[in-house]
């Protein structure tokens, strides 16, 4: 895989051993076309500030920028990455997203995607579990890496390559069709019909469907929500 040209999406690699935060680093460049990658954040960060666990060496933590702007933006990168991802892992690890911006499987999150804009470029950072294979305490129930459920180490480099592919092709059909086939495709892959889930208030919900905002619409106790923000949780079996 090492030397494999990268889709026309990417104008520029940026590789580095170690940086505060990708995302930082790419929007701060100004343009876009650029993915930066690096083997270590110090400053890995999620939704709304929230700390990312980023040890060295063993996933895969990336930036790409775009020259687009939307709110929908996050629900693309997870369509396209959950794509990317149950490629590698075959049907016998369905791979499902959990709005709006993480991708789990057999119940623990294995991808989490945060998409930042500024001055017209959208960063898309993904940081995605590739050979982790012991977590600190409090996280072994609610994460895994790839090599975990599928037994092997996994080569980040072809993980790479296989997501940046599948962006590149999600946000051309966004671009040239809109909403409607990402929207689809969640729906097949973002309904969480086996797991419990809860609101973040702690509510017992299930997910009835994505608006064409990409809000989430959700039932509680019979009362249709429509969430703009926040997320959901899926309730940890005992």
């Amino acid at each position: 895989m090492a030397g494999t040209p990268f889709p026309p999406i990417v104008q520029e690699v940026v590789d580095l051993p170690c940086v505060g935060s990708t995302n930082t680093f790419a929007l701060d460049s100004g343009r876009a076309g650029l993915l930066v990658t690096a083997s270590e954040q110090t400053e890995g960060r999620g939704r709304k500030g929230r700390s990312w666990f980023s040890p060295p060496g063993a996933n895969l933590y990336a930036t790409l920028t775009v020259d687009m702007v939307d709110p929908r933006l996050p629900l693309v990168a997870g369509v396209a990455l959950r794509e990317a991802l149950a490629e590698i892992t075959g049907s016998n690890f369905p791979i499902e997203i959990k709005w709006p911006n993480d991708l789990i499987v057999q119940g623990k999150k294995i991808c989490g995607i945060l998409c930042e804009a500024r001055r017209g470029i959208t960063a898309v950072g993904m940081g995605i579990n590739v050979n982790q294979d012991a977590w600190p305490a409090g996280l072994e129930s609610r994460a895994t890496s790839l090599a975990q459920v599928l037994g092997r180490e996994v080569d980040k480099e072809r993980v790479l390559h296989r997501a940046v592919e599948s962006l590149d092709r999600w946000l051309t059909l966004f671009t040239s069709q809109g909403f409607g086939p990402v929207r689809r495709n969640y729906l097949e892959h973002g309904l969480l019909s086996t797991h419990e889930l809860l609101t973040e208030e702690g509510e017992p919900c299930s997910i009835v469907g994505l608006n064409e905002d990409g809000h989430l619409l959700i039932d509680v106790a019979g009362e249709p929500r429509e969430l703009v923000s926040g997320s959901i949780v899926i309730q940890q079996k005992a």
